[in-house]
């Protein structure tokens, strides 16, 4: 599994007497040093391979009455931005955070449509939780440590991803003419993300919808969305002023948390083929391949 390290840390001490050696003298209080790796095999984030600069969590722990306290990334480390999470007795506290920070936490709603989709961060919702720490070890470490026969803490995708890459077939030249777009039919585009707990999900209330995007050039294009019960979803793609359609199989009949649903799209002089769906860690499934016709 690629993952990256991660290190934000905001070490201060209330008094000057406390020592180098993270000793609690003389009742000082002593900060937090948070280490934290997201588990992804295709990289950080949806929209790209590292943090972006003021890219900015949330960190909870309950005993302390911490509740949201934002870090941001700036010049290569994540630093708070007003709220250091002090500890306030030797006994250990275990911590939680999300990203992308939001000042109100909490449940918050959120849309996978087309607009949405031209800034994936902000709905590419993360969570991480079980990291402990104490005075005397003041490292929350948000870190898979499962290889050396310790527990999760990483942070993980709760949302699913959809990948399309696009191939010419036989009679097909993508030298003169491109693919422009693609519509994927009968999804749940609103839902909500709980900040406490990491649950992303669908509006129950919500009805399915179309969604289109734009290649502009592009062979290879991904969407963020809820995870959601589905075992197909028509596709469109727009090639040649036509609309060429095929079926997306789903396997195990859902989005989930975490998946990222990979197909080769392949653009034929007649219809499209579909590669057999790969899902890979933001897991490898094979499903059937799927021919379509103008």
């Amino acid at each position: 599994m690629k993952t990256r390290l991660l290190t934000f840390a905001a070490l201060a001490l209330a008094l000057a007497a406390c020592t180098n050696d993270i000793e609690n003298l003389n009742d000082d209080s002593v900060a937090a040093v948070i280490n934290a790796e997201i588990s992804d095999a295709v990289a950080t984030r949806a929209s790209g391979t590292a943090w972006a600069e003021r890219d900015e969590i949330g960190i909870s722990e309950s005993r302390f009455g911490y509740t949201n306290v934002p870090y941001r990334w700036e010049s290569g480390k994540f630093t708070p931005t007003g709220t250091i999470i002090f500890f306030q007795d030797d006994d250990p506290t275990t911590f939680s955070a999300y990203y992308p920070y939001d000042a109100a936490g909490g449940t918050l709603t959120a849309t996978t449509d087309a607009t949405a989709q031209q800034n994936q961060p902000a709905m590419d919702f993360l969570y991480a939780t079980g990291a402990t720490a104490s005075t005397h070890n003041p490292e929350v470490n948000f870190t898979d440590d499962t290889d050396a026969g310790g527990k999760d803490c990483s942070f993980h995708h709760c949302m699913s991803q959809i990948t399309l890459t696009f191939e010419a077939g036989s009679g097909v030249d993508f030298n003169t003419i491109k693919p422009t777009g693609y519509t994927l039919s009968g999804l749940v585009l609103e839902g909500s993300f709980d900040t406490t707990t990491g649950t992303a999900e669908t509006d129950a209330n919500a009805q399915t919808a179309d969604l289109t995007m734009e290649l502009d050039g592009a062979l290879t294009s991904s969407v963020i969305l809820f995870p959601q019960s589905t075992t197909s979803i028509e596709l469109s793609v727009y090639y040649n002023s036509q609309p060429y359609t095929a079926t997306l199989t789903i396997p195990d009949g859902a989005l989930k948390a975490g998946n990222n649903y990979t197909y080769t799209v392949t653009v034929r002089n007649k219809d499209l083929s579909i590669s057999s769906a790969t899902i890979s860690d933001w897991n490898p499934v094979n499903g059937g391949n799927v021919n379509a016709d103008l």
